[in-house]
């Protein structure tokens, strides 16, 4: 008797993936208990939005910034201007809003990034930025050593004129640094010149060594004066405190220290004996 051939059988490829299939419904069967598994819940996405302190959507230079959440809280608020530096700040209202502790500067575009926790708790970050207008008033400063001051007397005193008046005190003196070779300690000291202009000095508080290098850093770029008066760039000083000299010293070169190369000079003098003349700009100290 003849024997027929087995039919032949198609490839296990499908079959194996129907098994995976069941497999992996199974599977969601098992964890649901009944049925299908339910769908892990989407968690909807924090809102976050800008604003002023004071409630106004519009955010103006003067103003403190407000970053708000809704759906959820803030867990961190980073807030950087163009140069890196932070605007400081802090949480409240059971993390739903956050508000910085300073005044945001004019023509500045300020970087947000908000890390948010959804009511689902689901975490994100936001990034979003705001350019402040350009200020409508200004204040400017006179400085004391003037640029190209690069030597002074040991006597000099170094001061800060200001073309209109400054109410905000304490904003103005926080952002002025002076830094010399030996760090010496000083302090600032408020007054109004002849003309009534106000005028902070720095009086260090022992006598400047000969030879000092000095430098003022002044940030006052964005910083208000006070009335809405701003700053609108900042201000840097260097310059060296000379050796000192009396009409008791004949004989001596004075006014001159040896910075880099060439010397600073001071202005023309001229010491000696017996129709002998030394200029200050003949030779350098070592």
């Amino acid at each position: 008797m003849s024997q027929f051939p087995f039919p032949r059988r198609g490839p296990f490829r499908p079959r194996r993936a129907a098994l995976a299939l069941a497999s992996a419904v199974g599977a969601g069967t098992l964890s649901g208990c009944a049925g299908f598994a339910a769908p892990a819940p989407v968690a909807d996405p924090v809102k976050v939005a800008l604003g002023a302190s004071d409630g106004t959507r519009t955010v103006q230079a003067g103003d403190k910034l407000t970053v708000t959440a809704k759906g959820g809280v803030l867990t961190e608020v980073t807030v950087t201007d163009p140069r890196g530096r932070r605007l400081p700040g802090g949480l409240g209202d059971g993390g739903t809003v956050w508000t910085s502790s300073a005044k945001i500067a004019p023509a500045t575009k300020y970087s947000v990034v908000a890390r948010t926790r959804s009511d689902q708790g689901g975490v994100a970050a936001t990034k979003e930025s705001l350019t402040t207008a350009r200020p409508a008033r200004l204040n400017t400063v006179v400085l004391d050593p003037g640029p190209r001051d690069a030597v002074v007397t040991v006597d000099r005193l170094l001061t800060l004129t200001f073309e209109h008046p400054v109410t905000d005190r304490a904003a103005v003196q926080r952002r002025l640094n002076v830094t010399a070779g030996d760090r010496p300690a000083g302090s600032w000291d408020w007054a109004t010149d002849r003309n009534g202009k106000d005028q902070v000095t720095w009086a260090p508080a022992q006598r400047w060594k000969p030879g000092t290098e000095v430098t003022l850093r002044a940030e006052l770029d964005g910083v208000d004066s006070g009335g809405g008066r701003y700053f609108s760039g900042d201000y840097d000083l260097n310059f060296t405190i000379s050796r000192s000299c009396t009409d008791s010293d004949p004989g001596r070169v004075c006014g001159k220290v040896h910075v880099g190369d060439p010397a600073g000079v001071l202005t023309s003098s001229v010491r000696g004996k017996d129709e002998h003349t030394t200029g200050i700009g003949d030779r350098h100290d070592g």
